[in-house]
């Protein structure tokens, strides 16, 4: 695995153009030696001047017919300006679809509804790097020719700035043999959020619950919100919603932690509840049209979100909240 920020090229004695330095902004990722994994990448395009771009991405995942492909680390490299990057396995196409090779910009590519079913994969809003090595023991499982869809969305405007290139890499490895336990996914939202100019730490909770099923343990969970987010915490729920242990908080709305490497073990029929707050300026807006409020939705400019990424195991089902 090897990561190269910029480029750094040695010139022969005789040259007698000096190089430029490697760009800071630039980012790469090896893909995996042949046989241990494989790579998503995603051309480099630009984000100009006052745009919000968010592309959708079509890919099969590769492999031996009839033999399940195991993958039990990620690693992600983007550029600076990254919003987010969510990878998604695709299942009921609604508005949104595309064969291997095709990618839908904004439109169709901004409405949650479209992947409301779409179990995630994983998912990262850092520029520079994410590695995460799945726990001992646990693997995501994929059939060959699966469909998965990356979604990257950059900003280059007055909260965010993609001062470069816009790229990602997405690195999947794999494992040459099943693992004992396979990791499962909660995606969801609350979308029930309104926020207006001057309000201070206004406050929305939801909570999703996983199958009625023993024995499942949360490894690795982020947040999700635009610029007035202030908080992001979640905690573990029983069946009965009485809110037990908190495994995750981040106030860093614009590049928040993907907390791994715990074990919050989860009572039959429980679950996880989050909590958003948010503080508007008095001289922000949001939708003229609804007294500059902001209200759910992908633009990171005018819209807000309260989004949970969840990792588990022993996978029952992928969990998807809207």
């Amino acid at each position: 695995m090897k990561r190269i920020l910029g480029a750094l090229v040695f010139l022969a004695a005789c040259s007698a153009d000096p190089m430029p330095p490697p760009d800071p902004q630039d980012v790469n990722l090896d893909p995996p030696v042949s046989g241990q994994g494989f790579q998503l990448k995603v051309p480099t395009f630009q984000v100009g001047a006052g745009q919000e771009i968010q592309n959708c991405y079509f890919f099969a995942v590769p492999g031996t017919p009839g033999q399940d492909v195991w993958v039990s680390h990620y690693d992600i490299a983007q550029t600076v300006g990254s919003h987010h990057m969510n990878l998604f396995r695709v299942k009921t196409v609604k508005n949104l679809g595309g064969q291997p090779g095709d990618m839908v910009t904004n439109g169709e590519c901004f409405i949650s509804s479209n992947w409301s079913d779409w179990p995630l994969v994983v998912n990262s809003q850092q520029s520079s790097t994410t590695d995460w090595k799945l726990p001992d023991g646990v693997g995501a499982r994929f059939q060959p020719g699966e469909l998965l869809m990356l979604q990257t969305h950059f900003v280059n405007a007055t909260t965010q700035v993609t001062p470069g290139g816009a790229k990602v890499f997405v690195n999947l490895y794999t494992l040459k043999a099943a693992p004992p336990n396979e990791l499962g996914t909660l995606f969801a939202t609350n979308q029930n959020i309104r926020v207006c100019p001057g309000d201070t730490n206004k406050t929305f909770t939801k909570g999703c619950k996983f199958p009625s099923t023993s024995g499942l343990h949360v490894v690795a969970a982020n947040g999700h919100f635009h610029s007035r987010g202030v908080r992001f915490d979640m905690s573990a729920v029983d069946a009965m919603g009485k809110v037990g242990q908190q495994f995750y908080v981040s106030t860093t709305w614009d590049d928040p932690p993907m907390l791994r490497d715990f074990d919050i073990p989860l009572s039959a029929g429980g679950g996880v509840q989050w909590t958003c707050d948010f503080s508007v300026p008095a001289t922000t807006c949001g939708d003229p049209t609804d007294s500059c409020c902001f209200k759910f939705g992908g633009k990171v400019e005018t819209q807000e979100h309260c989004n949970a990424f969840v990792y588990y195991w022993p996978k029952s089902q992928d969990v998807n909240c809207f």
